[in-house]
């Protein structure tokens, strides 16, 4: 069972986190864990263009005890907390060059068991596209991270807890089953629905003269399928196949094609509010691939 006792909620007075905290709050309800609100003022430094210029500091200044107070107060008016009627939410404030950096850096501290950030930031330049912010921490998080748009469902909507329909989808690699377990845990803690999803991208044939027409493509699927079944039905355990938790039963989907495209297709058809993704290592090279499955389903998905 996966523990939720603290959550990291970083603000910056956009709609999207504005709609960020609504879930976060709904998860700590449903888990009875706390919510640290935290804002963060970035920092901007001087470069100088000249050699012989010294470079000059334009930050940081000190926040005062009465500045951290003014923000704790626009936070608590912005979030729509009363302090007398919320006890599981405090309030964190602080100055630093990159923001994101200071958000890890107090997930770590805390510890969190979980950040959740909306997946834009206040600029229009940032709406285009995911949040450089939200990016960041996903790329260099060391714990799990909710990112929330602004059209998501409604926090309050749920029947039973913070989801009511997950969908998780699966490679078999060693990050996306333990993805799978987290959202099992969820799922079970939720009463909601899951769907695991294994998604088959099949390489497009190509004519070799030295060997011939490309393979029977139709038959080549079918076989992918089939033995894509089969590995996800050997890796969903009897015990969440069984679960009382799990509304339905666990539902099972093989498909072809893109894989971001196809989590996109099935968490819409499925109506689902919560889509589970394992991220791999922390190396270079996963670094550099982040962008081709993770990227494009946080910046899309309507959920």
């Amino acid at each position: 069972m996966v523990r939720i006792e603290k959550i990291l909620c970083p603000i910056d007075f956009s709609d999207f986190s504005r709609h960020a905290f609504d879930r976060a709050l709904a998860i700590a309800r449903s888990h009875r864990a706390e919510v640290t609100v935290l804002h963060v003022v970035p920092i901007h430094i001087a470069t100088p263009v000249l050699p012989y210029i010294e470079p000059q500091t334009l930050g940081p200044f000190e926040m005062s005890a009465a500045d951290r107070e003014r923000i704790v107060r626009e936070l608590r008016q912005f979030l729509a907390i009363d302090a007398n009627t919320d006890e599981r939410v405090t309030f964190e404030t602080t100055e630093a060059p990159d923001v994101h950096e200071e958000i890890l850096v107090h997930a770590d501290r805390l510890p969190a068991d979980l950040i959740v950030m909306g997946t834009h930031g206040r600029s229009g330049f940032e709406r285009l596209m995911l949040g450089s912010v939200t990016e960041r921490v996903l790329r260099k998080a060391r714990r799990p991270v909710l990112t929330v748009p602004a059209g998501s469902p409604d926090a309050g909507a749920t029947g039973h807890g913070a989801f009511d329909r997950i969908l998780s989808a699966v490679d078999f690699s060693e990050c996306s089953m333990a993805a799978l377990g987290y959202a099992a845990s969820l799922a079970e803690e939720s009463h909601a629905r899951l769907t695991v999803l294994h998604v088959i991208e099949l390489a497009p044939p190509a004519y070799d003269p030295l060997v011939g027409p490309p393979i029977d493509l139709p038959g080549y699927r079918q076989a992918c399928e089939t033995a894509g079944r089969e590995r996800l039905r050997n890796v969903i355990p009897m015990a969440l196949r069984t679960s009382p938790g799990i509304t339905g039963g666990v539902e099972e989907i093989i498909v072809c094609g893109k894989p971001h495209h196809e989590i996109l297709r099935i968490a819409e058809e499925r109506q689902s509010d919560l889509i589970v993704l394992g991220v791999h290592g922390r190396n270079v090279v996963d670094r550099l691939l982040f962008g081709s499955t993770v990227e494009p389903v946080v910046r899309r998905a309507h959920c």
